[in-house]
């Protein structure tokens, strides 16, 4: 006679009470660079944070997951900016994996801890929604403020990442985005005389419940030099990817 089949083994129990997870934010950062260094540092960052798991009550912190953007670690030279010029440096492209990661947690309505902007704006992200890193500088640190863990995913494809931030579920209704307007724009003169022009912006975490909006939280004012060849993006997704 045939041996009987094996029963089918038990599925774990269940954490009591641990809602069904599932996506709570998310963000897609498009540029239009083709800089080939520039993909493979986005590909590494990407790949140190995907899977990442934050317990309830810890910080994420971007420097610490993905460490020192050196050569001696497989990051190449791409374009950086420092003093809001554009120069060559180690791990050009990482911000646009913090950044993204940025958004995805502000949507999924977490702990912002650590933050702060570029000194110009970024084309694959809307001015004042951007997460700069220098490492053992600029951090980019986030605190899991829900009950059961949170998972961050990342993947990098050519010049576009997207996060995914898997968690709990919002309260039931509720949606929340992230937004941000240009408040004030001024000129000033530069150390060598050149007049130099600046954008104020201010950046919100938005709550909508069934749709209608409800409240909104300032995140950030944050001051951005605009260059004659500067690439603001106002409203996400209004940088056209095959551009």
């Amino acid at each position: 006679a045939p041996a009987p089949e094996p029963a089918p083994a038990e599925p774990a129990p269940a954490e009591p009470d641990a809602p069904d997870q599932q996506i709570i934010g998310e963000y897609e950062a498009i540029s239009q660079s083709n800089d080939p260094g520039r993909r493979e540092n986005i590909r590494l960052a990407a790949e140190a944070v995907d899977g990442t798991v934050i317990q309830p009550g810890e910080e994420f912190s971007f420097n610490e997951i993905v460490g020192n953007s050196s050569a001696e670690r497989g990051y190449r030279e791409a374009a950086v900016i420092r003093n809001g010029e554009v120069a060559l440096g180690s791990g050009g492209g990482i911000c646009q994996v913090s950044t993204a990661i940025y958004i995805a947690a502000v949507k999924a309505d977490l702990e912002i801890t650590e933050r702060h902007p570029h000194s110009v704006p970024s084309d694959y992200a809307p001015i004042g929604l951007d997460a700069t890193i220098v490492y053992d500088q600029f951090d980019l640190r986030i605190k899991n403020n829900t009950a059961h863990p949170i998972t961050i995913r990342a993947k990098a494809l050519g010049q576009t990442v997207k996060v995914e931030i898997v968690g709990d579920p919002l309260p039931e209704g509720r949606t929340v985005d992230a937004t941000s307007h240009i408040v004030s724009q001024y000129v000033k003169e530069d150390a060598a005389g050149e007049e130099r022009q600046y954008y104020v912006t201010e950046s919100f975490r938005v709550y909508y419940q069934f749709g209608q909006r409800t409240t909104r939280d300032l995140l950030s004012s944050d001051i951005y030099l605009i260059t004659d060849d500067a690439e603001v993006v106002l409203a996400e997704g209004s940088v056209e990817p095959n551009k």
